[in-house]
């Protein structure tokens, strides 16, 4: 198995019959949105406690204590600290603190590579950057079609599921431009999913047992079909964070249980090169507990910036969507099956 670890990886052949067939869902997490100006998920968490220490809720004592405890305990004492104290938590000041955020340079250019990947989108961020539907940024695509010129358009917004009522395979295929926000969004803060209740809640068992009416968990039914149906492409998950990812896979794969058809996804991931065993180890993990292929990339030089010239080169390489060509073989696959 090799090591090496190169600035551009090569993009995986499942990736690029992904994006051809139109299957391809990139599911974005905090370090994308952190290059757009937002903070990583362990800063996040410490903005929150500060700005409790600023409104009088915490005191700077408290706050010290709450130092050395991991990102998902520290927002659990927050929210419940500032529904004790009565006071608001102003998570959209804390993740787009400029008023000018969706002109961040960096912001544009990820996001808008990103959307040259695809039409549907899933993330385990609040922040609103995946809401609009950036212009795709000028490609060239390597055989004489300027992708400028067929993807320009007008910023637009997307459909925004956010819900757990809402986030149905449905109401996810429903619109040309979706996103599906599956913690909660900025636009109803008390539907965020902080705390550790918070998360058992939403990724509770998805129906309840006994004399009880049956109840499904739209959510967990949601990532059972997102695994099986599509080829999902993991970005922007630090290792701080990847304890929030294998969470939210391990429940989608428990209810998606035996007869599951195993789909291929992959988790593009950053590495400095002294980290190779590391990358290796994680490499293992990820395939054989979780079926995800790890596609690593350096940070040698750029840090995690380095994603963005990452995703420029996919979304090069990655063909442009065709919908029409999309049908056409989803018609042809369903007359073979009879």
């Amino acid at each position: 198995m090799s090591s090496q670890i190169r600035s551009i990886p090569e993009v995986p052949s499942g990736l690029v019959e992904a994006a051809t067939r139109g299957t391809l869902v990139p599911f974005i997490g905090a370090g994308v949105s952190n290059i757009a100006g937002c903070p990583r998920w362990s800063e996040f968490a410490d903005r929150a406690l500060d700005s409790l220490v600023k409104s009088g809720a915490l005191s700077a004592a408290q706050r010290s204590q709450l130092s050395t405890l991991s990102a998902r305990v520290k927002l659990s004492v927050a929210k419940l600290t500032a529904e004790r104290k009565g006071v608001e938590i102003d998570y959209r000041g804390i993740l787009h603190p400029s008023k000018e955020w969706s002109s961040h340079p960096n912001g544009r250019r990820i996001y808008s590579h990103i959307s040259a990947l695809s039409s549907k989108f899933v993330t385990t961020n609040y922040d609103d950057w995946l809401d609009i539907a950036l212009p795709t940024a000028d490609l060239d695509i390597g055989d004489g079609r300027d992708r400028a010129s067929e993807s320009k358009r007008p910023e637009q917004r997307r459909t925004k599921l956010h819900l757990p009522s809402e986030i149905t395979a449905d109401n996810f295929l429903l619109s040309p431009q979706t996103v599906v926000h599956l913690h909660g969004a900025l636009l109803d803060p008390s539907g965020m999913v902080l705390s550790t209740s918070d998360y058992i809640k939403r990724y509770a068992n998805d129906r309840l047992r006994g004399d009880e009416e049956e109840e499904e968990n739209r959510v967990l039914r949601f990532l059972e079909f997102l695994f099986r149906e599509k080829t999902v492409l993991f970005l922007g998950y630090g290792l701080e964070e990847l304890e929030i990812l294998e969470y939210v896979i391990m429940k989608a794969r428990a209810t998606a249980g035996r007869q599951a058809k195993v789909a291929r996804h992959y988790l593009l991931q950053g590495f400095f090169s002294f980290e190779s065993e590391i990358f290796l180890s994680l490499k293992e993990y990820f395939l054989h507990e979780c079926g995800i292929e790890l596609v690593p990339f350096s940070r040698d030089e750029k840090d995690w910036a380095q994603l963005i010239d990452v995703l420029e080169a996919f979304a090069k390489a990655l063909p442009v969507n065709n919908e029409m060509i999309v049908q056409e073989l989803a018609e042809m696959e369903a007359l073979a099956r009879g």
